[in-house]
């Protein structure tokens, strides 16, 4: 319905007022990452939203970024997980460490988010473990750089799964083995057998 916000910042922090043409200022719900990202209050700004409609309640959600936008909503999508949930996991993980942390089923990770027990955590790796869009998985961190996925990871995590390996499993092998050495990707088969060493 609203696809983005394009105006000046009126007031910072997680629930900010964007002012837009005509001098109608709009309430914004902001992760705390993406808060710490605003400019100074009277500076243009251009968020991404979501608009959030309940019968006694319409919340505007406010994003720096499409992909933060993209794992809000994938993670709104699965029952339990409501609007103030996935803003207080996108405001202790940006949405690049929630998605890795998907695809790899590394629940222990997503259980440290607010609102996230054992069971909802479960419940988002099953749900969502492979559903991540690449976009995502390599999108904007918090600190406004972007993270490509590693070059040579898709074929990598072919070989893996043509192995038997699950593609969670696979990719999280590979990402911890370039990790731990970076020079690792340039070398197809170097890195497949440093992840095989590393399960």
């Amino acid at each position: 319905m609203i696809a983005f916000l394009d105006g000046v910042l009126a007031a910072a922090g997680t629930e900010a007022i964007v002012t837009i043409g005509g001098g109608i200022g709009l309430d914004v719900q902001l992760s705390a990452m993406s808060a710490e990202r605003l400019p100074a209050v009277g500076q243009p700004i251009k968020l991404w939203t979501h608009l959030a409609v309940r019968e006694d309640n319409w919340s505007l959600f406010g994003f720096i970024d499409a992909e933060e936008r993209a794992m809000f909503r994938l993670l709104i999508s699965v029952s339990g997980v409501g609007p103030k949930v996935a803003m207080g996991m996108l405001s202790k993980a940006s949405g690049n460490e929630i998605a890795r942390a998907l695809r790899a089923g590394d629940e222990k990770a997503l259980v440290r988010l607010p609102g996230i027990g054992k069971k909802s955590a479960a419940r988002l790796v099953m749900e969502l473990g492979q559903k991540v869009p690449e976009s995502v998985l390599g999108g904007t961190g918090p600190g406004g750089s972007t993270e490509t996925a590693p070059r040579g990871l898709s074929e990598a995590l072919e070989v893996l799964q043509a192995m038997g390996l699950p593609p969670a499993a696979a990719e999280q092998a590979l990402l911890k083995a370039r990790q731990s050495k970076p020079d690792v990707v340039d070398d197809l088969e170097l890195w497949v057998r440093s992840a095989l060493r590393g399960i």
